[in-house]
């Protein structure tokens, strides 16, 4: 089964280049609101544990006031980002980064509340620090790692001096009182602490020079993309008048002379004529390949495709009898009709059935039937010609790319026939397959919704 792909990547927005937007950052916020949740009941939790049941002598009232200051401040993040939209990824920054300062300053005031150097929990500043290198750049982690650091050591030394009440732990020992343990403990804090922050600020500052990398070389596809467009449409405007010109000279020198040429003069202008309807198909080709910009939900009209079948069939009646294939037409009882660009539609029918056509073997079948889904429609058409080969599935739909049965089998041919087929079914939201055994014929199927 081979489906449509992309056929061009989005324009990079500025936006887009930051290795998070203001959308995804406001998400995480959302997130860390949740945390806070969290995190105030389960303070709150652990006072009332503490002291009902370790029985371990805290000032309940002041840390349930802090936990109730911090579950306020929740409830005013939560609203403000159920007002106000994510728009610019600077101004969520300092929101959150903000957020993060007030966290941290909150939770320094719960460690003095509650031990100190004593209390076991006083690693949840390396959390806030592994947090803050996901989301701000370089510069910005060191300075929450060094704010956390700088509140830690201030609430330890206070109290060491006397500048800040002291809470004794129950069983908290003599040792964490003495300078040279203290010492030891805050110098181990802060390597901690500015390791970690160097540790996630240099695989976010990886990630983001890969992001950059990807972003300018995505804008290179877009240029060249374009250019390749602009370069078709010139193409196209400019040489479809000479070609028209040319041929019609042609023709009318062969209408009017040709009886009187000799017979090999005659076949050099026939063969002419045969090579410049050839050049007009390419120059088609190119006009309708630099239509793959178009919006499918532009132009968009009632297209009744059981009519389209039988005119694009009868259009094709001549080479049909020619090569005497046995064509073999389901269609639904009633015309079935879908809201669609036209002209999109009309050239995915005529590009599959006229290669069908094309590349059927003299005396071959030509089936094509139009399925009704419901909500969808599906165009098959199949032949008993030369296949696709399994190393040409892939390419066959690339621009200009011809197999090399299908050259050997017709000198006519642009090569872009598919590729159309392929990029307007993916712009109308469908999908294509294909089913071929080399040598006993192709099944190509478009399903397409209705609207």
């Amino acid at each position: 089964m081979m489906k449509a792909a992309t056929y061009s990547p989005a324009p990079a927005t500025d936006e887009s280049t930051q290795f998070v937007s203001a959308a995804s950052l406001r998400l995480r916020s959302d997130w860390f609101i949740k945390m806070r949740w969290g995190a105030a009941a389960g303070v709150a939790a652990l006072t009332l544990l503490a002291g009902e049941v370790a029985h371990i002598p805290l000032p309940r009232e002041p840390i349930l006031a802090t936990a109730a200051v911090l579950i306020l401040l929740n409830v005013v993040y939560a609203v403000r980002n159920r007002r106000v939209a994510p728009a610019v990824i600077a101004h969520e920054l300092r929101v959150v980064k903000v957020q993060m300062l007030i966290d941290l300053l909150l939770l320094t005031v719960l460690i003095n509340l509650s031990g100190g150097l004593e209390n076991p929990f006083s690693f949840i500043y390396v959390v806030h620090v592994l947090i803050a290198s996901l989301l701000f750049k370089g510069r910005d982690v060191y300075q929450v790692a060094l704010f956390s650091a700088v509140l830690f050591s201030f609430d330890i030394l206070g109290e060491h001096f006397g500048l800040l009440p002291h809470n004794h732990l129950q069983g908290g020992g003599v040792l964490t009182h003495a300078p040279l343990y203290m010492a030891v403990s805050l110098a181990s804090f802060w390597l901690v602490l500015f390791g970690c922050a160097y540790v996630g600020a240099s695989i976010m500052r990886h990630n983001r020079t890969i992001k950059n990398e990807l972003v300018a070389r995505q804008r290179q596809l877009v240029a060249a993309d374009k250019a390749k467009l602009d370069f078709f449409r010139f193409v196209s405007h400019e040489v479809k008048t000479p070609v028209v010109t040319a041929q019609s000279a042609v023709e009318a020198v062969l209408g009017v002379a040709g009886g009187e040429m000799s017979a090999k003069a005659a076949e050099t202008l026939r063969r002419a004529v045969r090579r410049l309807n050839q050049a007009l198909e390419i120059v088609k080709d190119l006009s309708d390949l630099t239509r793959t910009r178009m919006s499918a939900d532009r132009d968009v009209a009632e297209v009744n495709l059981s009519r389209l079948v039988g005119k694009l069939l009868a259009e094709q009646g001549e080479l049909i009898a020619e090569k005497g294939l046995v064509q073999t037409t389901a269609l639904p009882p009633e015309d079935l009709v879908m809201q669609a660009n036209e002209t999109m539609i009309e050239k995915i029918f005529d590009n599959l059935i006229s290669n069908a056509v094309r590349y059927d073997i003299p005396g071959g079948a030509l089936r094509v039937s139009l399925l009704d889904l419901g909500d969808s429609v599906r165009l098959s058409v199949a032949d008993e010609g030369i296949g696709v080969a399994p190393e040409d599935r892939d390419r066959i739909f690339d621009e200009f790319y011809r197999t090399p049965a299908a050259k050997e089998m017709s000198a006519l041919g642009t090569g872009l026939g598919l590729s159309i087929v392929k990029r307007f079914t993916e712009q109308l939201g469908g999908s294509l397959q294909l089913d071929s055994t080399p040598g006993t014929g192709s099944t190509f199927t478009v399903t397409l919704p209705k609207s």
